[in-house]
C-alpha cells in the first residue's frame, strides 16, 4: 500500500489528514448502509405491489416478501427472500409433471378444495369422458366428480422480483447521492 505524507514548512500535518479521510469514511459507510436498506425497503415494497396484482395471492404472500441487509468482508448485501419456500415457481414459472397423474379439485367441488384426492374423506371412484377423454374422480358418497387428472401443469411466470430489484440496482447511485448531500 502507498503512504500519503503531507508537509508544510517541515511540520507533518499527515495526522490531520488521515482524521478527515477517516470521518469522511465514516460518512461513506453510514451512506452505503442507509441506501442499501432503502434499496430492500423499495424492493419489498414495489415486490409486494407486484405480487398483489399477480392475481389470487393473499397477505401470507405480499407480507411473506423480505428484505435484508448484510454486512461482512468489506462488503454490505441486500438479500431478498420469501416466507413461503415455493415463491420461486412463481418468479421463474414451473412445469408440473404429474406421477402419473396430478388430480386437480374442480372449481364447483367446494369440499375438494384445498384437499389432496388421496386424503378427500370419502370414497373416490375414477371415470373417464367419452367426449374428451378426460380423467375424472367422484365421490361414492353424492356420485359428484370431485377431481379432473392431468399429466403436467404449466406455471407461467407471475413474479417479477428481479426485474423490480434490476431497476432499484440502476438507481442506486441516485438514491446514495440523495442520501450523502442529505449528510452534508
Amino acid at each position: 500500500m502507498t503512504a500519503l505524507r503531507f508537509y508544510v514548512s517541515g511540520e507533518r500535518v499527515g495526522p490531520l489528514f488521515q482524521r478527515s479521510i477517516y470521518r469522511e469514511a465514516d460518512r461513506v459507510r453510514a451512506t452505503a448502509r442507509e441506501t442499501a436498506r432503502e434499496a430492500a425497503d423499495l424492493i419489498v415494497q414495489f415486490g409486494r405491489e407486484d405480487i398483489s396484482r399477480a392475481g389470487n395471492f393473499g397477505s401470507r404472500w405480499t407480507e411473506g416478501l423480505k428484505g435484508m441487509v448484510t454486512e461482512g468482508g468489506g462488503n454490505i448485501r441486500i438479500a431478498i427472500s420469501h416466507d413461503v419456500p415455493y415463491w420461486t415457481v412463481f418468479e421463474y414459472g414451473k412445469v408440473i409433471l404429474g406421477k402419473p397423474l396430478l388430480w386437480i379439485p374442480l372449481s364447483f367441488a367446494t369440499d375438494a378444495k384445498g384437499v389432496w384426492a388421496r386424503n378427500f374423506p370419502a370414497p373416490l371412484f375414477r371415470t373417464q369422458r367419452k367426449s374428451d377423454g378426460l380423467l375424472l374422480l367422484g365421490s361414492t358418497v353424492d356420485r359428484q366428480m370431485k377431481y379432473f387428472g392431468k399429466t403436467s401443469v404449466t406455471i407461467p411466470q407471475k413474479f417479477h422480483l428481479r426485474d423490480i430489484s434490476r431497476r432499484i440496482a440502476q438507481r442506486i447511485k441516485y438514491l446514495y447521492r440523495s442520501l450523502w448531500d442529505e449528510k452534508a
